[in-house]
């Protein structure tokens, strides 16, 4: 280091619904947090998943236990809201917002990610082919 001076720590936001937890969650996690030092993961609850995609298999309360124990994971923020905002990561610190390679859009059709992406706040991972739940008949 020089001067004795501490490198920034460098936090990482990832978020999503995370219900029935699978590879593909836990590696995008593993590559979100390959991008920095702390990796912030926040969960949507219930009634946001059932606004914007059909009603969820596991609870919120099972989810935020799921992602909990995975290990690339420092800290859940429970009820994350559904849009990512800059608010969102100015207040849990965040120097970014990481999400996969698809498009993740609200009931209305609108980018979840367009603030952070609008800001530069935004880099994307490489989704795990063929292990999306996103799809399957609810």
């Amino acid at each position: 280091m020089n001067n004795g001076q501490k490198k920034k720590e460098i936090r990482v936001w990832c978020d999503g619904c995370y219900d029935m937890v699978h590879f593909g969650h836990a590696n995008s996690l593993r590559q979100a947090k390959a991008l920095g030092d702390v990796l912030i993961v926040g969960v949507h609850t219930d009634e946001e998943i059932a606004k914007h995609k059909g009603p969820p298999v596991f609870t919120q309360e099972e989810r935020y236990k799921m992602v909990k124990a995975i290990k690339w994971v420092d800290q859940v923020v429970e009820g994350a809201p559904y849009v990512t905002t800059l608010e969102t990561l100015d207040k849990y610190q965040c120097d970014f917002c990481v999400h996969g390679d698809d498009i993740t859009v609200t009931a209305d059709g609108i980018d979840t990610y367009h603030l952070v992406k609008e800001a530069g706040k935004y880099r994307e991972v490489s989704r795990t082919a063929g292990v999306s739940t996103t799809d399957l008949e609810r």
